[in-house]
């Protein structure tokens, strides 16, 4: 069986102090990682966040999963980042995208992909100590380079995939089970036609998990995330003309009315879910289901999964660490 491993993503929805105990718990359960979402405006300040788990935590990886180059200025996250890999000794990684609710909220566009590609090019440069032009002058920051942290990019996108296969680490997808071993597939033939190994861009799932004895409860749970994950990758094969599915249609429009994204993932939008997005969006029912689940991925070639934890959150961590990858 392959080496998988197994991380957590955080949104600061709740009190900063208890995202801090959720990232102790992570770390005492074996996670590899922490992502902590980035979207300044409905959930707590990322970078704060990030450096109080630091401080907290003894072994997890942390970083954003993820921050954009449109509210941070490229030099803002690469002089956060270098900070935060001296506040935990090294275990920085940086999650980036075009930007989504953060810019959103703000009346704001997302980047393009032109530009993301320019801004990872410019971060590497800096955190790696060197020194980069900008508008005439040049910039380094002073006290990076003490330690290389991965870069990780968020997309749905195929000519982003290309593009970190270029110059990341890996990719953190959110999207439908079945798109995933096309996906990697996908991953693994680019790099390899570019010179890279066919494993060393690193494929994260990010999927939203709920685990409980009362699988219709656990199910109900993840609608909330479920919304947004499907009125972004099903929105976008329905523009395309590409979603065929008639329900689906009209659940899509909907979701494009309706959806608010002050409540961004919130159970305001359980009801515009259609029950059976959830088995292809998410990792929902009892211990023993979301193993077999889990199992099932293994076989797509991800590398990493990364649950998101709704409900009780402390409960799904220790849930998760306990039925599944203990028994994995």
């Amino acid at each position: 069986m392959q080496n998988l491993s197994f991380s957590v993503a955080l949104y600061g929805t709740e009190n900063a102090r208890r995202s801090i105990e959720f990232a102790k718990l992570a770390d005492d359960f074996g996670y590899e990682k922490i992502w902590v979402g980035d979207s300044h405006m409905i959930w707590r300040e990322v970078y704060a966040l990030l450096g109080a788990m630091a401080v907290a935590t003894k072994k997890i990886q942390i970083g954003p999963g993820v921050t954009h180059p449109e509210i941070r200025h490229f030099t803002v996250i690469a002089s956060a980042m270098a900070t935060l890999n001296e506040l935990s000794e090294g275990r920085a990684v940086l999650g980036v995208g075009v930007g989504a609710t953060g810019p959103g909220n703000i009346g704001l566009k997302p980047v393009s992909v032109e530009r993301l590609e320019e801004v990872l090019i410019l971060l590497k440069k800096l955190l790696d100590g060197e020194s980069v032009e900008l508008e005439g002058k040049a910039v380094r920051c002073v006290f990076a380079g003490g330690g290389r942290i991965p870069i990780f990019i968020g997309t749905r996108a195929p000519k982003v995939f290309q593009m970190a296969a270029r110059w990341a680490d890996g990719i953190i997808y959110t999207g439908e089970r079945e798109s995933m071993e096309p996906l990697v597939n996908f991953v693994r033939e680019y790099s390899a036609k570019i010179g890279r190994d066919a494993h060393e861009v690193k494929i994260v799932y990010r999927l939203p998990c709920s685990i409980s004895d009362d699988p219709g409860e656990a199910r109900e749970i993840v609608k909330g995330k479920i919304a947004r994950t499907a009125m972004t990758y099903l929105g976008r094969l329905h523009r395309r003309g590409e979603l065929h599915d008639a329900e689906d249609q009209k659940a899509v429009e909907r979701l494009w009315r309706e959806y608010d994204t002050y409540h961004h993932m919130g159970p305001e939008h359980s009801h515009l879910v259609r029950d059976e997005w959830v088995d292809r969006f998410a990792l929902a029912g009892t211990g023993e289901q979301v193993r077999e689940k889990v199992k099932a991925i293994l076989g797509e070639g991800v590398d990493e999964i990364t649950i998101i934890p709704f409900g009780d959150e402390a409960k799904v961590i220790d849930r998760f660490a306990k039925d599944v990858m203990e028994r994995i």
